[in-house]
């Protein structure tokens, strides 16, 4: 059945890239992957609520299910919900007052609580929720006195600047920096959302009058000045959220345009306002330094403008995400749909032609519209949009003889920590009473450690050569974990680490499994393992082939079987003695004669069990070799899952193998392109999901190795 199937999919790669990002974002897990999200402007109550409402609690609520079903209607998964239009909010706060624009006074209160309201109806319905702040918004009125008494634009006047009939805090003074990240944070600890959002308010102008403010802080050149003071910002709010939630997202929406390329040669080849110099928000800056987690640049313009073209644009924004860990999803201006004062750039009469254009570069995740209300005014764009996001749509591949090709997911953080951070939220969404914790630097040990992980159903978490991060913390506490199992040496995980784990974690216990080495680690993880369960397998590797050791990991942890880490030509005493003691069914050594020795290979057959089975597994490269244990020790030709990473430094993998083995799925090796062996090997195999782990995979291959992996989903 997969024979004729694969002479569809051969067919079918000769398309290439062209037409698979059209296909491979559909279903119901595939809107996981791709952002499909509405903001929700509250701000002259342009979305939500309406102004009739003001006062009446259950007409708001009403309001909002109406509205939030329709979006899911059209496949929308993520609403970004402005809950600080100016110095208000539409939540409980002891920071700012409520909102004119929910009760019709600022200050008001409405007698529910309306963010704790969205967020339970959003999550009921499968859509995340984004806090959408306006951090430099003070009032959008010239007159402030209808501004609330506890408003920080009257409490601190000191804060404020009028600039054209509107009041702006000043992005220069400290004071201002600190009440927006406290305003940030009162949210993130007090709220389930899953993402913080900033729209493009920052400076207003380059007139804007703070000529005060610079003499008192700033020096150099102004502009400079100015954009350091927003950079500043960012980054604190960035810290901040990270600290209390590693979990919740900071994305960030700037103007369309960074720079023009006749201004600097790294800019885009447009000739329109820049947001570097209009509002000081240095966003190719914020990308290149992971001040952000996604971005969401507003290319409100129609493909071929003149001045603007939408396709320049996005290829130009998914070039500067490239090789970050920075999510891209572009800001369509849906608005402007029958709305002849945009000079016929009614955008969204071409929205289906730009989300396919946009599905063609990989970097891009995604869309955000503009705005809620024009998604479901508009019947032409909640038809085209519903065309494209839900399930019944006709770009949703179907192989023949009942295959289809998986759905897709991602897990990738900024680094290997927060990667691992990542998967520990993807797979124990629940928590977990025990928690492995490895020195990232330490990365055998990581993968080593997966079937003790598996035999405890533990998350492997990693710290950071030097220090273990708040973010990696707040996880351990969100698993509510009593037990820690240190791997490494004193070295690796210093008393200071553990001093700062058992200080915010209250009467967590920690074990230590250390060793001088990673062989040593191992014999004595192994030893644990045995403690455990029955072994009958012992997996060999060397401790110079981290991708073998991975490549095998999850098949281990599946078997809660050990691997034993030798180097290429000798295996310590400590590792001798433990093949000895036991009466083992198998001994697979994984990699090829480059990485263990055929001398040593025999010396282990020496010491085993006359009854042992010893056997290599390998291939001409670390992919082959992968493709190799596939071959041999996953019999089933079907998998619930497949997880897809980088051949030529699967970092961000470390931790993957301990969720892989959940499911008996293989972890696969992604090169520069992808040999005859590992298509033969890949070819018969189809898997319901593929996951991506970590950043930097080859485009090619990973398209490759999906298409490969399409077909019949079921045992």
């Amino acid at each position: 059945m997969k024979k004729i199937i694969s002479i569809f999919i051969s067919t079918f790669l000769v398309l290439g890239m062209m037409i698979s990002p059209v296909f491979s974002k559909v279903g119901s897990e595939a809107a996981e992957t791709e952002m499909r999200a509405a903001w929700i402007s509250t701000v002259f109550n342009i979305d939500w609520p309406s102004k009739s409402s003001y006062g009446n609690a259950e007409k708001q609520k009403k309001e909002y299910i109406q509205l939030l079903d329709k979006l899911k209607g059209a496949g929308i998964n993520t609403a970004i919900v402005q809950v600080r239009p100016e110095s208000d909010t539409i939540y409980r706060s002891k920071i700012n007052p409520w909102s004119r624009f929910i009760t019709g006074r600022q200050g008001k209160d409405p007698g529910y609580d309306p963010l704790a309201f969205i967020i339970q109806e959003s999550h009921k319905r499968g859509i995340k929720v984004h806090a959408w702040f306006n951090p430099y918004r003070a009032s959008i009125y010239s007159d402030k006195s209808s501004s609330a008494s506890n408003s920080a634009i009257n409490k601190h006047p000191d804060w404020v600047i009028k600039y054209e009939n509107k009041w702006y805090y000043d992005p220069g003074k400290p004071e201002v920096v600190n009440y927006i990240v406290d305003t940030v944070a009162e949210v993130v600890e007090n709220y389930d959302v899953d993402g913080v959002h900033f729209d493009d308010y920052f400076y207003p102008g380059p007139a804007f009058p703070d000529d005060a403010t610079f003499r008192k802080y700033g020096s150099g050149n102004k502009d400079n000045w100015r954009r350091n003071n927003i950079n500043n910002m960012v980054r604190r709010v960035r810290d901040k959220v990270h600290s209390i939630k590693p979990y919740v997202e900071f994305g960030i929406s700037p103007a369309g345009i960074w720079r023009n390329s006749y201004n600097d040669p790294n800019g885009s080849k447009t000739s329109g306002g820049e947001s570097y110099a209009k509002q000081y928000a240095d966003t190719r800056y914020w990308i290149k330094n992971g001040l952000v987690d996604y971005v969401v640049p507003q290319v409100y313009w129609r493909i071929g403008h003149p001045k603007a073209d939408y396709a320049t644009l996005i290829k130009w924004w998914s070039d500067q995400v490239k090789g970050t860990n920075v999510k891209l999803y572009i800001g369509q201006g849906i608005y402007k749909q029958g709305q002849s004062e945009y000079g016929g750039e009614n955008i969204s009469k071409e929205i289906k032609k730009q989300i396919l254009l946009n599905r063609k570069y990989p970097e891009i995740k995604g869309s955000i519209f503009f705005s809620a209300k024009d998604i479901v005014n508009q019947p032409q764009v909640y038809n085209d949009l519903k065309s494209l996001y839900t399930s019944s749509s006709n770009d949703h591949v179907v192989l023949p003889n009942g295959g289809r090709l998986p759905y897709q997911n991602v897990l990738m953080g900024r680094d290997r920590a927060d990667t691992a951070i990542e998967i520990s939220k993807k797979g124990w969404e629940n928590g977990a009473s025990e928690v492995i914790l490895v020195n990232g630097k330490d990365t055998i040990s990581g993968v080593v450690a997966s079937p003790l992980a598996a035999s405890l159903n533990a998350p492997i978490l990693l710290k950071y050569p030097s220090y273990i991060s708040d973010a990696t913390i707040n996880e351990i506490k969100r698993l509510d974990a009593n037990k820690i199992i240190l791997i490494g040496n004193e070295n690796t995980i210093s008393q200071s680490d553990i001093d700062k784990i058992t200080n915010a974690v209250s009467g967590i216990v920690v074990e230590k499994i250390f060793g001088e080495n990673p062989q040593e680690i191992s014999t004595k993880i192994a030893n644990v393992i045995q403690e455990k369960s029955s072994v009958d397998t012992a997996y060999i590797a060397s401790e110079n082939a981290m991708a073998d050791i991975l490549s095998v990991a999850s098949k281990a942890g599946r078997e809660r079987n050990p691997i034993i880490i030798t180097d290429k030509n000798n295996i310590s005493d400590n590792n001798k003695e433990w093949i000895k003691s036991h009466d083992l069914k198998n001994i697979h050594i994984i990699g090829g004669r480059d990485t263990i020795s055929d001398s040593l290979m025999s010396e282990i057959s020496s010491i085993a069990s006359p009854n042992t089975n010893v056997s290599r597994i390998s291939g001409e490269d670390r992919i082959a070799t992968n493709a190799a244990v596939i071959e041999k020790l996953y019999d089933l030709k079907f998998t619930q899952k497949a997880f897809i990473t980088r051949s030529s430094a699967p970092i961000d993998a470390i931790t993957v193998s301990a969720l892989a083995q959940r499911t008996d799925s293989p972890v696969i090796l992604a090169g520069n392109s992808v040999s005859q062996y590992q298509r033969k090997v890949l070819e018969p195999r189809s898997a319901s999901l593929v996951y991506k782990v970590g950043g930097q995979i080859n485009a090619n291959s990973y398209d490759v190795i999906y298409n490969l992996l399409g077909g019949v989903m079921s045992n």
